[in-house]
C-alpha cells in the first residue's frame, strides 16, 4: 500500500514493506518543486551555420539546453548526444495549460506531439508547462515560431523568480546627542538603536572617527569610549543583518577642559528685579552645573541645574533675608 500526503512544505511517501512477518514503515521525503514564475524571456534560435551545432536555449547549465536541428523536434544537447529521438528532449515532460495549474496537468514527452501537425499544435495549442524532471522545476513556454518542415524556432518562457535581497537594517545613535559636550577626561557611553524588518541584527560596530571602539552582537547595543581627551570626535555605528550593513548618521561631540568654577560677589538688583540678588560663576559652555543652597554650610539642597551657554553664567534669586549660603559645582559627565 502506498499513501501520499502533501502540504506546502514537503510531500511524504509511505510504503509498507512486509518481510519475514515484520512490517517496516519507509518514508521518502520530497521537497516542493521549484516554480519559475519570474519575468519572461524570449528565445529565437539563430539560423544553423554549416559545420557548427545549432544554437540552444540554456535553461540549466550543464543539464538542460534545448535546440532544434533541421526539420526534427527538440532535444537536450546536454544528454541527447545523437540529436532528436524518441523521448527527447530528455529530462523534460510537457503539457498544455497554465503554470498556475502545473500540479494537475497531464504531461507527456515532447516528441509525442509530432504525431500530429506539430507546427499547428505548438502555435495554436496555447501556453505550455515544461517540467524539468531531475531538477523538479516547472516553467511556462509559449511557442511563437515553429516552421513546418524545418528551421529556427522561437518561444517565450518564464525565468526563475527574482530573489529579493535581504532587507537593509536601520541604525541610529540614540546617546549621546549631536553637539553634546563632555569634560575631559571623559568616559562616554554610546548607545544605538538597530533594527531590521525581517531577521535579526547580528552585529553593531561603534567607531570614534575611524577607530573601532567596540562591537555588540545582541542588544542592548551600548559601548563606552573611555578616557577621551579634549578634542572633537565623530561617532557612528554600523549594523549588520543577513550580511547587509548600514551606517548611522554621524554624531559629533566635543570633549573640553573645563574652567575652574569660581563665584562673584552677589549683587542686589534694582528696577524690575528689585528684591532679588544675582551672582555670576565661571563656566564652560555645554557643561552642566548645579547651584545648591544651605543655611548652615552642612546640609545642601539643589535649587537649580543648567547647561552653561557661555562664560560666565548667572544665577538670580529673591532676597530672603535669612542669611543663606550658595555654592556652584560642575556635575559629572552623563
Amino acid at each position: 500500500m502506498k499513501i501520499r500526503k502533501t502540504n506546502s512544505i514537503i510531500a511524504i511517501f509511505l510504503q509498507t514493506i512486509v518481510t519475514a512477518g515484520m512490517a517496516w514503515g519507509v518514508f521518502r521525503v520530497q521537497a516542493d518543486p521549484t516554480i519559475w514564475n519570474g519575468p519572461t524571456t524570449n528565445f529565437v534560435q539563430a539560423g544553423v551555420v554549416f559545420g557548427q551545432p545549432p544554437e540552444a536555449d540554456v535553461l540549466i547549465p550543464g543539464a538542460v539546453s534545448l535546440t532544434r536541428n533541421g526539420n526534427h523536434w527538440l532535444y537536450n544537447t546536454n544528454v541527447d548526444l545523437f540529436g532528436a529521438d524518441t523521448g527527447t528532449p530528455s529530462d523534460t515532460e510537457w503539457a498544455f495549460g497554465s503554470l498556475a495549474d502545473h500540479a494537475s496537468l497531464t504531461y507527456q514527452s515532447f516528441d509525442s506531439f509530432r504525431n500530429f501537425n506539430l507546427s499547428g499544435v505548438l502555435l495554436g495549442g496555447g501556453p505550455m508547462v515544461v517540467h524539468l524532471i531531475n531538477e523538479d522545476i516547472y516553467l511556462s513556454v509559449q511557442f511563437t515560431a515553429w516552421p513546418h518542415g524545418g528551421g529556427p524556432f522561437a518561444y517565450t518562457r518564464s525565468t526563475p523568480a527574482a530573489v529579493a535581497p535581504p532587507p537593509t537594517p536601520s541604525v541610529s545613535i540614540t546617546s549621546p546627542t549631536n553637539a553634546a559636550v563632555f569634560a575631559a577626561p571623559a568616559d562616554v557611553a554610546i548607545s544605538a538603536n538597530a533594527t531590521v524588518s525581517t531577521g535579526t541584527v547580528t552585529n553593531v560596530l561603534f567607531f570614534r572617527d575611524s577607530t573601532l571602539i567596540g562591537a555588540k552582537q545582541t542588544g542592548p547595543f551600548t559601548v563606552t569610549a573611555s578616557g577621551l581627551g579634549a578634542g572633537a570626535y565623530a561617532l557612528k555605528a554600523v549594523a549588520t543583518a543577513s550580511g547587509i550593513s548600514a551606517t548611522s548618521s554621524v554624531v559629533n561631540i566635543s570633549v573640553v577642559t573645563p574652567v575652574v568654577t569660581s563665584l562673584s560677589a552677589p549683587v542686589v538688583t534694582e528696577g524690575n528685579q528689585a528684591g532679588q540678588f544675582r551672582f555670576s560663576y565661571s563656566s564652560t559652555p555645554g557643561i552642566r552645573y548645579e547651584i545648591d543652597v544651605s543655611s548652615n554650610l552642612l546640609t545642601w539642597t539643589p535649587v537649580a541645574t543648567n547647561v552653561a551657554t557661555g562664560n560666565p553664567s548667572f544665577f538670580t534669586n529673591p532676597v530672603s533675608g535669612d542669611g543663606n549660603y550658595y555654592r556652584v559645582g560642575r556635575l559629572p559627565n552623563p
